[in-house]
């Protein structure tokens, strides 16, 4: 499955990338890649693997031939993934672009989204560069994570104020982690996968329909939203960089929801950002 992560630059898209690819998941992908290509010229491209397990042999082909056919369409792509196949993945696909490629682990996130943004241009001189602290700037982007939860809505409170300060825009993301199904790829006599795509779309759909109802009660003008699929660590990451926010603002505590959500990943994110982070300790039930 493809799925788009918006990027604050329209040079550069994002995808994550998960399951088993097949021929039906490039034929929805490829239309999309080709829009971007028309409507902005040469891409950078940042592909985040997550629970990917390759593709079916008509999709590879799909891949490489969409690769040759737009050799000159891509600047640079970052492929951002987990395990040392991945990395080999990345190696091989040199062979088809001429495009630059580089794989960088899941660790290594922002340096993959600060090479995409490198421009063309040498940098400033070391020597006219100040050596003093810089001067602290508003904030311009915000991330707020929410699990539609009465906690959760109390750090969303708090992500708008923060906000509206600086006048700054805020994103609201909700993580929809995937549904786990033991045995599958084993077990030839399992339900049809029918049944399972149906149940993932009814999720996310709810999902979606509570994301626009918390949308529709906050009083902020500059607010955006997104649902996305993904394991809530990495996904809130990714999607902050993917914006290039300054200041992800997660909550931590709680008994229920978001003791799972936010609670343990709070402290992942608190570890492994490398932007500003507002842990916002929410109340007692």
């Amino acid at each position: 499955m493809f799925q788009e992560i918006p990027a604050s630059e329209k040079n550069i898209v994002a995808f994550k990338v998960s399951g088993r690819l097949s021929d039906a998941d490039y034929q929805r992908f490829l239309p999309r890649l080709v829009t971007l290509i028309h409507k902005y010229g040469p891409l950078s491209v940042l592909i985040e693997l997550e629970d990917f397990r390759g593709w079916d042999l008509k999709a590879a082909w799909d891949d490489i031939r969409f690769g040759k056919e737009h050799d000159n369409d891509f600047r640079r792509i970052a492929i951002v993934g987990a395990k040392p196949w991945q990395k080999w993945m990345t190696a091989l696909g040199r062979a088809f672009m001429s495009a630059e490629i580089r794989y960088f682990d899941r660790d290594q996130q922002r340096d993959a989204w600060q090479w995409l943004r490198e421009n063309d241009e040498d940098e400033t001189p070391a020597s006219d560069q100040s050596a003093s602290i810089p001067a602290l700037q508003p904030y311009q982007h915000l991330v707020a994570a929410v699990d539609f939860s009465p906690h959760s809505e109390y750090a969303v409170a708090r992500a708008v104020e923060l906000a509206g300060h600086d006048d700054a825009h805020l994103s609201l993301l909700h993580v929809v982690e995937y549904i786990a199904y033991p045995y599958y790829d084993y077990d030839t006599l399992m339900t049809d996968t029918y049944d399972f795509v149906d149940e993932e779309r009814q999720i996310k759909q709810i999902a979606d329909e509570r994301m626009h109802a918390l949308a529709a009660k906050l009083d902020y003008p500059k607010l955006h939203h997104k649902v996305l699929w993904g394991e809530p660590e990495h996904t809130i990451l990714s999607y902050a960089e993917a914006q290039n926010a300054d200041l992800v603002v997660i909550g931590s505590h709680g008994r229920h929801g978001l003791a799972r959500l936010l609670g343990s990943t709070a402290s992942a994110i608190v570890k492994r950002a490398r932007r500003d982070i507002s842990v916002v300790h929410l109340p007692d039930a």
